[in-house]
């Protein structure tokens, strides 16, 4: 096990597990569980994302979600949505109701009307093999990638399906993956290397991550004097273990953790001859 695994791990140990909702045929479970808790990361990051794509300046862009899950990122980006929105959506008696089949026929018709605010398409990348193919089925993502790519090389149809990716994005995946899912994806997606725009939590160290994007010629740079709450603590265990594991990675949880939540950092690879423009003059903060 490399180093950065065990510390991931370890980080990970005080963690609210909520496997029975990330696996599910459709996202009602999901969106009531985390939106119990406040998550709000995907929406903090879309306005982050949507100025990354800007300066980027290049027309359709092919983005690559590390952690798609149903399809959320690809959801705010593509819709003007929030994470509060695709909460409501699927609060109510009336969802109960509702056969998987009628939600996920609901949804893809739902979004299909929807106008959409970007000019992009989306692949995504998941373990979760109902989460990622519900997000294909609706039409949220146009491919979806459902390999582990920390456990096993890429196979032919997933290094096709990244190939010439523009931008990589993630907004929770950092601490379940490690350099070794970048290096694969960077590997396969060819000549010219894509931006990565990452955001990871404070307690899990992102220096190995860099490092290894820094070897595809990709300088990181992290925003700073800026953190992004992602969800409220389930209860006072996962507080102070994330407490405990955000001192560990040698970061001061006062006034941030401390009050109650998780937050990230916001991360941005660009290849060297694109770094002209420093991330403080990007509309960022």
């Amino acid at each position: 096990m490399s180093a950065d695994r065990e510390i991931f791990e370890h980080a990970n140990e005080a963690k609210a597990n909520f496997d029975d909702v990330y696996n599910a045929p459709d996202p009602r479970g999901y969106y009531r569980a985390l939106g119990a808790l406040d998550y709000r990361i995907p929406t903090e990051a879309k306005p982050v994302f949507r100025r990354v794509m800007r300066a980027m300046g290049r027309d359709r862009l092919r983005v690559v979600d590390i952690g798609c899950s149903y399809g959320v990122n690809a959801a705010i980006l593509r819709y003007n949505l929030t994470f509060a929105d695709l909460v409501e959506r699927y609060q109510g008696q009336s969802m109960d109701a509702r056969s998987v089949a009628e939600v996920v026929c609901e949804d893809a018709h739902e979004f299909a009307e929807m106008p959409e605010a970007i000019d992009a398409s989306f692949v995504g990348l998941d373990v979760a093999r109902e989460a990622a193919g519900y997000a294909r089925a609706v039409g949220l993502i146009d491919e979806a990638i459902v390999e582990n790519l920390e456990a096993h090389p890429m196979s032919d149809a997933a290094k096709a399906a990244v190939e010439g990716a523009d931008l990589i994005i993630t907004t929770g995946a950092v601490g379940y993956v490690t350099q070794r899912t970048f290096s694969r994806l960077l590997d396969a997606v060819g000549r010219r290397p894509p931006w990565v725009a990452t955001f990871s939590l404070r307690q899990f160290p992102f220096d190995g991550i860099a490092d290894e994007i820094e070897t595809f010629d990709l300088r990181t740079e992290r925003l700073e004097n800026r953190h992004f709450a992602q969800r409220a603590f389930k209860d006072e265990d996962e507080r102070e273990g994330a407490i405990e594991a955000v001192r560990a990675a040698g970061c001061d949880p006062d006034g941030l953790e401390t009050t109650g939540s998780y937050f990230a950092d916001f991360h941005l690879s660009r290849p060297r001859s694109e770094c002209r423009t420093k991330l403080a003059d990007m509309g960022l903060v």
